[in-house]
């Protein structure tokens, strides 16, 4: 029985901090990335995959495959601890909307772009993402802003 040990926003998805820190912190063994653009990106694909220890697997998967492959997660006839990585708060309400649950969303990194206003520190996000993050909360979904395992969780809600 797989679990998903990690739901991560991380714009920059697979760097140093993720790598080193939230890897070892909870034993992973699979990274999940969901985004419908990436899924078709060959060469942003074989950067990431670089990235990936050989010890884990990657994966990449648009919306709908990633509710297919999460919503029956424990029945998967694997061992594996999970980290999913999205960019932004939005696939993570099309994946609930889709009945895919979760215990917590990290908020780790979302930097300043054209389309994002500051919300603390260094995260920003867009009209967008703030109303996906206000669909979550209302969801019952606990959203935390943590950048490195050591951190302590602080809620999210205060800051939109």
């Amino acid at each position: 029985m797989s679990t998903i040990s990690l739901l991560r926003i991380d714009d920059r998805l697979i760097h140093g901090q993720v790598m080193t820190g939230w890897v070892k912190h909870i034993n992973a063994s699979k990274i999940i990335i969901v985004d419908d653009e990436l899924v078709n990106d060959d060469f942003m694909i074989s950067v990431l995959e670089m990235a990936v220890p050989n010890h884990m697997t990657l994966k990449i998967y648009n919306i709908e495959q990633a509710t297919e492959v999460l919503s029956d997660i424990k029945n998967d006839g694997n061992d594996d601890n999970i980290i999913i990585l999205v960019k932004s708060p939005v696939p993570v309400l099309s994946l609930i909307q889709r009945g895919v649950s979760f215990n917590e969303l990290i908020v780790g990194g979302m930097g300043v772009n054209e389309k994002r206003s500051r919300l603390y520190r260094n995260l920003a996000a867009s009209e967008s993402e703030r109303t996906a993050f206000r669909e979550i909360d209302k969801l019952g979904l606990s959203i935390n802003i943590r950048v490195l395992p050591s951190d302590a969780p602080m809620e999210l809600m205060p800051y939109l």
